[in-house]
């Protein structure tokens, strides 16, 4: 990366945005560009922006006074020149932006990132998941395509060690050819949009593949809805739990569980193929790994470490999009991805509206 400061604006000032878990402590600054992975997981965009040093925001917006408020007050002293902004379209005028946040509710991100894309802003940053349709996925990815802008979904564990150790794993054919990947999600979070979506990206990740047809059933009392109703996927009576089947194109199958009444446990994965099986949390640490031995009948058993120092979360979201800004290419969590997801959740709701059947995705 060159000297270039990148000019950030942010829209949407809720705690993902906010928050400042940590990054002010000295164990946490990063040093000649490298950032060693934390004993605390920071996870808001102010606090990850704030450990680059190529990094400036310039701008940020809400419509609630309160919260550009607390932005300037948490926040003020590390960017004290920012400009706080209640109508982003003034934002995107004035403020010359590298690299815009879209961080708002679910259901606002279109607009915001269609009129970004038009400003001349190099790469979007959007929170999860892209969209509520696949109707607005499709008009904010053409007008990114249209610019020339880069576009990044906030499903932030794409960028996790550990995350990319398994798949280095399953494409070096340890596993044999991978067949199913199966998600369970159990606790009073397990909504579709609002949390369900970092678990149905997981799937997506390693399957590597566009989904092709979806089988979904929703919880009780959700049997009427066709669409996304939430604003935000904040409360759980406003964004249901589902279970549901994956078709992806290559033939891989996935499966989602997610149960509000149940056990609230961390959210797991398990990736089978032909000849082993993959375990693991999506909270991190390690993998646990069993290879079969087709001679002896016997398993073998062994764990899977994510390397060390590597950078993770938005921290590596950002800088990847500066690296795609300079020098093309595909990054790790791509908008055409986050429009998977979104056909994915889409037609659970679909499949559910038509009697559980198995429905083609909306393209």
């Amino acid at each position: 990366m060159g000297d270039k400061k990148y000019r950030i604006g942010i829209v949407g000032l809720s705690g993902i945005t906010t928050g400042m878990d940590g990054a002010l402590e000295k164990s946490n600054v990063m040093q000649d560009g490298q950032s060693p992975l934390k004993k605390k997981l920071i996870t808001s965009h102010a606090a990850c922006l704030s450990l680059m040093q190529n990094i400036e925001v310039v701008g940020y917006c809400d419509l609630s006074p309160e919260r550009l408020d607390n932005f300037k007050n948490t926040w003020g002293t590390v960017w004290p020149s920012a400009t706080p902004f209640s109508d982003y379209k003034e934002m995107l005028k004035s403020e010359n932006i590298d690299v815009l946040t879209v961080a708002t509710g679910d259901d606002k991100h279109s607009q915001i990132v269609i009129d970004g894309a038009n400003s001349g802003v190099k790469g979007i940053f959007c929170e999860k998941p892209l969209a509520t349709t696949v109707e607005d996925c499709n008009k904010m990815l053409k007008a990114c395509k249209d610019n020339g802008v880069y576009i990044s979904v906030g499903h932030t564990r794409r960028w996790l060690p550990l995350y990319n150790k398994i798949r280095e794993v399953i494409r070096s054919g340890s596993i044999g050819k991978l067949r199913t990947i199966e998600a369970y999600h159990g606790g009073d979070r397990a909504m579709m949009f609002r949390n369900g979506t970092h678990i149905i990206d997981g799937i997506c990740f390693f399957a590597e593949s566009e989904p092709s047809k979806v089988l979904g059933v929703l919880e009780d009392g959700f049997d009427h809805w066709d669409e996304y109703k939430g604003d935000g996927g904040k409360l759980p009576e406003n964004d249901p739990s589902v279970s549901g089947i994956i078709l992806f194109k290559n033939g891989i199958r996935g499966f989602y569980n997610g149960i509000k009444e149940s056990y609230p446990s961390s959210p797991k994965l398990t990736i089978t193929g032909s000849s082993g099986q993959i375990e693991f949390s999506l909270q991190g640490g390690s993998a646990l790994m069993t290879i079969a031995n087709p001679v002896t009948n016997e398993s073998s058993v062994q764990q899977i470490h994510p390397d060390n120092f590597q950078i993770a979360n938005y921290v590596a979201g950002y800088e990847e999009m500066i690296k795609l800004i300079e020098n093309g290419g595909v990054g790790i969590g791509p908008g055409e991805q986050g429009k998977w997801v979104v056909q994915i959740l889409v037609g659970f709701l679909d499949s559910h509206n038509e009697g559980s059947k198995l429905v083609k995705v909306r393209q």
